[in-house]
């Protein structure tokens, strides 16, 4: 009996070095020590009796002394062993909340203390079989009722449980417990209850075999929150977390910090110290802003599983992205901590940003292209009405000179017919203007308008650029008899790549915007120049006309607004910043004041060689 004891305060000792954090574990491993305990109280009884008392002629008084010690701690035993049992069963199966748990456990706990109380306590080697057998029948009126009551809860825990891998670990807990509750409940109470006294002796049997079947499961499977594993070279798993790739922070119930590794460490820790609680580690972190939103994802996680929650973090390198995932350890329906990944998410959220660019410059080049065909379309389809009104108009013309000249021959006297056809002409020479001023529109139009075709992109050097402007712009720069002044501050043979048409009509755009805006000024001033910066090439127009009003200045580029008042169709700033974006990967923005306006077109130093 005392190799039993021992055996049963050694896995009381197991179950609470191994697992003691959590409280259904804590309970267990309470009653196995009660048990063992009271094993070796009895052996140690029995042992005084036999040998101690003999041996060394003991005095009555010291013989009582001894065994009232014994009798208070197996009162002790006989009341509390029930109660931990019962309260074991009823923390696996959760039906109770938190604070009704506490009012439960309070009422649980009466039976026992007031049998504590009341009952005498006396050693069962000083009591008469009569008096024995009334105390355990005192005692089984409500301790194999608890018995029973923990064994049921067991059960229906296992019955209840959803997940497989815990429906089986719950099962191999049933096939040790069960047998060992039962014969408790049995032969060391209700038997000797009813006069049976020698059954408690087969504890000798069970305990070993028990013990052998927790040291099996240990170490296959796991048991009571323990589980054995000796395996060679061991100690290089020992620091596993530090060669995860992800940063990682392990929290407990309290939210005390239990563990976390190399790459936390280096991502958001200011300092290379132990920290004790989650509010003190992030306050002295990187992340110390999210604090309370991390807590809000710890708590929601207890209730509705893993929860998830970006953040970002500024680095030497630029801005970092974290996914930071919740993941709570729960076992028997019971929070025991939370476990913290913050996974780097920066090229994945840089990957995103860069699908979404590519995406919206094939919708912009879609959107150029209708465009085209649009305005293509409509040009087309145009000219033609134009020219037949331009040709009837002409005709007319004709007819009204012969209707002229035969009035002149014939009624010279006539006003009304002299008026009539003056008014005819004169409305005739109005209709012509108008219909050459809807030509040219179209004319200008479509020729804002290249198709674009990735055949035609190639290098184009500086230089090459500076001279195709200049020519389409030498008539409508000497027309305007504006200043303008060329200001190049690059290596012209540095080299473009992309269509040289689409540039320059961006560039002739916008230059001819300028001038128009200082046409009615003595001393306007247009300036085009180019110059590098950094990674960029730059392209400006500048112009000293009158401040684009702050109406039009919110809409340029995003709608078809001009500069120009009733003059301006507002296509061409509109499919300039088309053509920059989608053909060049560029940026085409302005700045303009009461003194000047300046307009930049923005080219990446990526597409060039030089």
């Amino acid at each position: 009996m005392t190799t039993v004891g021992i055996i049963i305060l050694l896995v009381a000792v197991i179950i609470f070095i191994k697992d003691h954090k959590t409280k259904s574990s804590l309970w267990l491993s309470g009653v196995f020590f009660l048990l063992g305990l009271g094993t070796l109280v009895v052996v140690f009884e029995t042992y005084f009796r036999i040998y101690l008392i003999p041996k060394y002629k003991l005095t009555q008084n010291t013989v009582d002394l001894v065994y009232h010690i014994a009798a208070v701690y197996m009162s002790l035993d006989y009341f509390l062993t029930p109660y931990g049992i019962l309260v074991y069963g009823l923390l696996h199966t959760n039906i109770f909340n938190k604070y009704k748990k506490k009012i439960i456990y309070f009422v649980l706990f009466l039976p026992p203390f007031l049998n504590f109380v009341l009952v005498p306590i006396k050693s069962n080697f000083m009591k008469t079989p009569l008096e024995r057998m009334t105390y355990f029948k005192i005692l089984s009126t409500w301790s194999v009722t608890y018995i029973f009551a923990g064994i049921i809860f067991l059960i229906y825990s296992y019955f209840k449980e959803k997940s497989y891998l815990m429906k089986k670990y719950k099962f191999k807990s049933l096939l040790i417990l069960v047998p060992c509750f039962l014969y408790l409940a049995l032969s060391t109470i209700l038997f000797r209850a009813l006069g049976i006294e020698n059954s408690w002796e087969i504890y000798s049997i069970i305990m070993p075999i028990m013990f052998l079947g927790f040291l099996y499961f240990s170490f296959k499977y796991g048991i009571f929150g323990v589980r054995f594993k000796f395996t060679k070279y061991n100690f290089a798993f020992e620091n596993i977390m530090d060669f995860v790739s992800d940063s990682i922070l392990t929290l407990d119930k309290n939210l005390n910090v239990i563990e976390f590794n190399n790459e936390f460490r280096k991502s958001f820790l200011l300092e290379d110290k132990k920290y004790k609680n989650f509010k003190e580690i992030i306050s002295s972190s990187k992340i110390s802003k999210y604090k309370d939103r991390l807590i809000n994802i710890i708590n929601e996680s207890k209730i509705n599983n893993i929860k998830a929650v970006e953040i970002l973090i500024k680095t030497n390198n630029g801005i970092k992205y974290f996914a930071v995932q919740a993941n709570p350890v729960i076992l028997y329906d019971e929070y025991h901590g939370t476990v913290l990944v913050f996974k780097d998410i920066s090229v994945h959220k840089k990957n995103l940003r860069l699908i979404k660019e590519n995406q919206m410059q094939l919708i912009e080049k879609e959107r150029l292209l209708s465009l085209n065909q649009l305005i293509g379309g409509v040009a087309h389809n145009l000219k033609t009405p134009l020219m037949s009104s331009a040709g009837g108009i002409e005709i007319i013309k004709r007819d009204i000179e012969r209707i002229n000249q035969y009035t002149k021959d014939n009624s010279q006297n006539d006003i009304n017919i002299r008026k009539t056809i003056d008014e005819v002409n004169k409305w005739s020479d109005r209709i012509t203007e108008n219909l050459i001023y809807i030509s040219n529109v179209i004319d200008v139009v479509k020729g804002q308008v290249t198709p674009y075709d990735k055949d035609n992109e190639d290098y184009f050097t500086i230089k090459e650029i500076e001279k195709k402007i200049m020519i389409l712009m030498d008539f409508q720069i000497r027309k305007s008899k504006c200043k303008f002044i060329k200001k190049i501050n690059i290596e012209r043979n540095i080299k473009i790549k992309g269509d040289i048409n689409s540039l320059v009509q961006v560039l002739n755009n916008l230059i001819s915007n300028a001038i128009e805006s200082v046409s009615v000024k003595e001393n306007g001033t247009v300036i085009f120049g180019i110059y590098k910066e950094i990674n960029n090439v730059i392209f400006y127009i500048k112009n000293n006309g009158d401040k684009i009003p702050e109406n039009v200045q919110k809409k340029i580029f995003k709608k078809m607004i001009t500069t120009k008042g009733k003059n301006g169709t507002g296509l061409g700033l509109y499919i300039s910043k088309l053509i920059v974006k989608v053909m060049f990967e560029g940026k085409i923005y302005f700045n303009t004041g009461d003194e000047e306006t300046i307009f930049y077109v923005e080219i990446p130093l990526k597409d060039m060689e030089g």
